[in-house]
């Protein structure tokens, strides 16, 4: 990895204690941008509970990942990011681009009628929704002939009916 940053092999290690904490400090970088991108889709809208603002935040996700498909399978690998789909977990450890989908979520669902006893699932399914598309998005050997960005919020506006 140093030699194609143009370093030596040490020099990483003059900055991080480990291999972990460097990975760690790339995750923490990926994620504040992700959370950047997440936060100024949802700003614009003036009623909280506008449920547009959960479409708009899931195209947001998915086009992340496909501008920068390198980073999806950095945050989700196998060493990569924590996420708690419990909607009782206090978010303090959990992955924030996660934890934000949930507090947008929870008051728009609940001006919807969506029952306190399925709230948990239909987060869950929506983020499984974004992610899954992200996920099939950035998958080279998947391939569609529209464009994803026109397509995103069709799928989600279907799946969820929002």
């Amino acid at each position: 990895m140093a030699a194609l940053c143009g370093v030596s092999q040490a020099a990483p290690y003059s900055h991080f204690q480990s291999k972990e904490d460097l990975l760690e400090a790339m995750r923490n970088y990926v994620t504040e941008r992700f959370m950047e991108v997440l936060v100024n889709s949802v700003q614009s809208f003036r009623d909280q509970n506008d449920p547009k603002r959960l479409i708009q935040m899931g195209k947001s996700y998915v086009m992340f990942f496909i501008e920068n498909p390198q980073y999806f399978s950095f945050l989700f690998s196998q060493h990569g990011v924590e996420v708690n789909l419990s909607l009782h977990d206090d978010g303090t450890k959990n992955f924030p681009p996660f934890q934000l989908m949930k507090t947008i979520a929870i008051p728009i669902l609940g001006e919807l009628g969506v029952p306190e006893e399925r709230m948990e699932d239909s987060i869950i399914s929506m983020w499984a929704t974004v992610h899954g598309l992200a996920s099939i998005a950035t998958m080279k050997n998947v391939h569609y002939d529209k464009a994803w960005e026109t397509k995103i919020e069709d799928i989600i506006w279907n799946k969820h009916g929002c």
